[in-house]
C-alpha cells in the first residue's frame, strides 16, 4: 500500500510541476532563450533584459532553439561565372606557352570540393592529389601522384606536374582560371569547359 501512495505522490508532484512551467521566450542577440516563468519574481521585468543569475541557476535550454541553415551557392555558367571546384578546367597555357593536345584529348584539371582532391590529365598519365584552398585566392597542391605509363612525348605532362607544386594562389577572370606563384608569375591558364 505504501508503494502505491509513494508512486501516486510522485506522479502528482511531476504533473503539478509540469503545469507550473509556462515557457517564455525572449530575444537577446538573435538567440532565443527559454526560461521557466516560476522563477521570475516580478511580472513587470523587461523580457529583453535577462538576469544572468536566473539563467545560470535554472534550466535553460538553448540547444532546442538554435537552428542552422545550410546555404548552397550555385554558379550559373550561362552568366560567365565559374567556381574553382566542380568545374572542368581545360589547360590552354603553361608557363607562358600555348598548350595544344597531341592526342586529341583535352588537358584538364578538375577539383572536387567534397573530398579536397583533384584529378588532372596532361597528355599521357592520370594525375591526382590533394588541393588546399585556405582563402578566396590562396591555392596549393600537395601529394601529387600520377600513373606510370610510358609515353613518347611527356614534356608537357612533366612540366605541368612540376608547375602544380609551385602554385600558391589563383584568380578566376570570366571563363578563365589562372594559377600563380607570388603576385607576378603566371604558371598556368585554363578555360572552363562544359
Amino acid at each position: 500500500m505504501k508503494k502505491i501512495y509513494l508512486i501516486s505522490a510522485i506522479a502528482i508532484l511531476t504533473f503539478s510541476n509540469c503545469k507550473k512551467k509556462d515557457v517564455l521566450e525572449s530575444k537577446t542577440n538573435n538567440d532565443t532563450i527559454v526560461m521557466d516563468s516560476t522563477y521570475m519574481e516580478k511580472p513587470e521585468i523587461d523580457s529583453t533584459i535577462v538576469d544572468s543569475s536566473i539563467i545560470s541557476s535554472k534550466n535553460v535550454d538553448l540547444l532546442d532553439t538554435l537552428a542552422t541553415k545550410n546555404r548552397k551557392i550555385v554558379t550559373n555558367p550561362a552568366k560567365g561565372k565559374f567556381a574553382l571546384a566542380e568545374t572542368k578546367w581545360k589547360l590552354v597555357e603553361l608557363n607562358g606557352k600555348v598548350v595544344k593536345s597531341s592526342n586529341g584529348k583535352d588537358y584538364f584539371i578538375n577539383l572536387d570540393s567534397k573530398s579536397g582532391k583533384f584529378a588532372a590529365y596532361a597528355g599521357c598519365n592520370k594525375i591526382s592529389g590533394i588541393y588546399i584552398n585556405k582563402s578566396t585566392d590562396k591555392l596549393m597542391f600537395s601529394k601529387i601522384i600520377s600513373t606510370r605509363m610510358a609515353c613518347s612525348n611527356s614534356n608537357v605532362e612533366s612540366e605541368f606536374i612540376q608547375s602544380l607544386g609551385k602554385v600558391d594562389n589563383y584568380m578566376i577572370d570570366a571563363k578563365y582560371l589562372h594559377f600563380h606563384q607570388g603576385k607576378k608569375i603566371t604558371i598556368a591558364r585554363f578555360e572552363a569547359s562544359k
